[in-house]
């Protein structure tokens, strides 16, 4: 049986016919630098999330790099699509270090590359990895499928070594053997699993499993920069073990998660200038691999409402391209504004004044739950606290370090980890068991273990959405759409 995982990548795609635009399947990995700032901290990986613009592989994907990072030895660039759509980091597999794109998704804990031995089309336009790239490969017989919106992909366990950022660490991760055509705009070569523990359908431990478990980082989290292209800042960033306080202007506030399966949190509300829209009872599911927001129609009809100039287009929406009300989601009594950079899509035309509405009314999954992606996480620097179980938001300030608009007067500061935990490890396992790391884990300690999310994830089908057609987005983390089949 096929386990949904979350990738749900959504491309607005403007056509030249006004009559004939739609929302295609797309997935562009986007070069972003790392700016983490200087730190004596020990036991922290960081990379740089880069953006980079779509183009098939074997130099055929044009891939933006992101700028040197800055924290030390143990950072690492992440790259970007150059529209927005996708967020990825380059890795090493193996004891030939093959170079891999790998999407960073933290709507499920899965982590697989595909293989040398893939015998689908996609895979001949994306890097591989098999046994000629590695002499330290160690395969199994344990088969695994990932259905994803209309594609799915599937494979065996496999254990090797993955490098980065200074570290390297043997782990279990999924080869794919098969891939549905779906991934061939596509410029990953695999995914990295960041969920909780929960959403892992591989049976091996999750990254974040290897890293804290083996005393590598000094606390179980992540800190998550992502930025726009057209900014062209290049200074997107993933810090494993730690947080980069020049990324925010204010003290982070922490929400606590609503289940153990998935980086889900209470949403308090949603305001339009200023105007309370009164959403009660509404959770989110925070995606670095979702491109946009998700909501049920019923809330993203409620939204719309509000703003001049916008009309329903199916699950979608459209307004006049120069909106720019005032958004905001209130979580935990704090407000984080929404740019119209971000909630304004691509005219339906090139002679349109119309656009496209990156809030698309789907309910993937209950009626109150949300997915907020990337639309609403360029907006924010985002801590995922595996150990204490929350997640923190902190907002860019006017100089691009970030301050949040307050709801209340005050921030949660955010904890620090401790615990213990090995200063070097080598420790011994199979393929679909725990794996051997190796590494300098630079006096890291941690605290609890790397739980997961689990991705239930719907796929999207091909809904037609006015000009919009959401198809196999990708929304890394979870997947949205009909007829999936969720694990």
């Amino acid at each position: 049986m096929a386990a949904t995982s979350a990738f749900y990548p959504i491309q607005q795609h403007r056509d030249s016919s006004p009559s004939n635009n739609g929302n295609e399947k797309r997935f562009y990995p986007v070069q972003r630098p790392n700016t983490v700032a200087p730190s004596s901290a020990e036991g922290v990986v960081k990379l740089d999330i880069h953006k980079v613009p779509k183009q098939k592989r074997d130099n055929q994907f044009s891939v933006q790099s992101s700028n040197p990072a800055s924290f030390g030895p143990n950072s690492l660039a992440i790259n970007q699509d150059g529209s927005d759509y996708s967020y990825f980091s380059t890795m090493n597999f193996g004891s030939k270090a093959q170079e891999m794109y790998m999407l960073i998704d933290t709507g499920s804990a899965n982590t697989w590359v595909f293989s040398s031995d893939c015998t689908s089309k996609t895979c001949g336009i994306h890097n591989t990895f098999g046994k000629e790239d590695s002499t330290t490969l160690k395969t199994t017989t344990e088969p695994w499928e990932l259905a994803y919106g209309t594609g799915e992909v599937s494979g065996i366990v496999a254990t090797d070594t993955l490098a980065f950022a200074n570290f390297s660490v043997s782990m279990g991760f999924g080869l794919a053997m098969n891939a549905s055509d779906d991934f061939n705009n596509y410029p990953m070569d695999g995914i990295l699993g960041l969920g909780r523990r929960t959403s892992d359908q591989l049976g091996t431990p999750t990254i974040m499993d290897v890293l804290s478990q083996n005393g590598l980082i000094s606390s179980s989290q992540i800190g998550v920069h992502i930025h726009r292209a057209e900014d062209g800042t290049k200074d997107g960033e993933i810090v494993f073990g730690g947080i980069d306080t020049d990324k925010f202007g204010s003290t982070l506030s922490y929400t606590k998660t609503s289940n153990d399966d998935a980086w889900e949190i209470p949403v308090e509300d949603m305001l339009v200038n200023g105007q309370p829209l009164n959403f009660k009872d509404r959770t989110a599911i925070i995606d670095t691999g979702t491109t946009f927001i998700l909501m049920p129609p019923s809330d993203a009809e409620a939204l719309h409402a509000q703003i001049p100039g916008s009309a329903a287009s199916g699950e979608g929406f459209t307004m006049p391209c120069n909106t720019n009300v005032k958004l905001e989601v209130r979580i935990n009594g704090e407000l984080y504004s929404i740019s119209p950079k971000d909630y304004i899509g691509t005219p339906a035309s090139t002679s349109s004044s119309t656009c496209g509405s990156t809030i698309i009314g789907h309910q993937a999954f209950g009626e109150s739950q949300w997915i907020l992606g990337d639309v609403f996480l360029k907006n924010v620097y985002a801590v995922f606290d595996y150990d204490n179980k929350q997640i923190g938001f902190g907002m860019p300030g006017t100089d691009g370090s970030v301050s949040s608009s307050s709801a209340s007067s005050s921030t949660t500061a955010a904890p620090s980890g401790s615990g213990t935990g090995s200063s070097s490890a080598t420790v011994s396992g199979s393929a679909s068991g725990s794996a051997p790391v190796t590494g300098s884990a630079a006096g890291a300690s941690n605290t609890g273990s790397a739980d997961g999310p689990e991705s239930n994830a719907n796929a999207a089908g091909q809904n037609v959405v006015g000009y919009w057609k959401v198809g196999f987005s990708i929304c890394v983390g979870v997947w949205l759409g009909v007829g999936v089949m969720l694990v």
